[in-house]
């Protein structure tokens, strides 16, 4: 059974297009297209990201999308990708009188309170980050259609041209928006809770 960077090859060789050629279009570098392709799945990033990738891939062959993204789900397991976790150390054991048990205690809470207060009276003052890697700055394109990718801070919420974007619970985001004909300005902002907005703005023209 073909996978889904099998259907994209035979798709883009059939047209006689160059790796090089989709990777202007599409602002991506060629060697993610080649590892979507091959279904080199951990030379790519995430599988968010990826999603995005492919969807802009296929609209540029003409190919269904969602068709395309079915395959990808099924070939793609993300049990075998796992996020690097860093080991666990065990507790020093260390021979301490009870003074001094009791006052290394007081300390720690001390620290620990003031430190609390001090980030979240940051978090609140700081406007949270905001990373759109998807599209690239002055985007040229044929499609009607932008995927449009980044990631965020965690529990902020990201407005698309003023339509609010579903952000999963590590911050990142994916919403395809469709083109008008000519130059289109997106605005991309996120807002925390008494904090000021992040804002990127992303031009993309369609011409067709």
């Amino acid at each position: 059974m073909k996978t889904a960077g099998d259907l994209l090859s035979q798709a883009r060789k059939g047209k006689k297009i160059s790796l090089a050629k989709v990777a202007r279009h599409l602002r991506l570098k060629e060697s993610i297209l080649e590892a979507i392709e091959a279904g080199d799945w951990p030379k790519l990033p995430e599988l968010p990201f990826v999603k995005g990738f492919i969807k802009s891939y296929a609209q540029y062959l003409k190919l269904d999308p969602d068709y395309i993204l079915a395959l990808l789900r099924r070939e793609y397991d993300e049990a075998k990708y796992p996020k690097r976790t860093s080991p666990l150390i065990g507790p020093r054991r260390l021979m301490f009188t009870p003074e001094k048990v009791a006052k290394a205690a007081f300390i720690l809470i001390i620290l620990a309170f003031v430190s609390y207060l001090v980030i979240n009276y940051l978090s609140i003052l700081d406007a949270p980050k905001l990373e759109v890697v998807s599209p690239s700055d002055d985007l040229t394109t044929t499609v009607a259609a932008v995927v449009i990718v980044g990631q965020t801070a965690k529990e902020a919420t990201v407005a698309i041209n003023g339509q609010f974007v579903l952000v999963d619970p590590e911050g990142r985001f994916s919403y395809q928006l469709t083109l008008n004909e000519g130059r289109n300005v997106i605005e991309i902002t996120a807002s925390k809770r008494l904090s000021p907005k992040t804002k990127v703005v992303k031009v993309v023209r369609l011409n067709r």
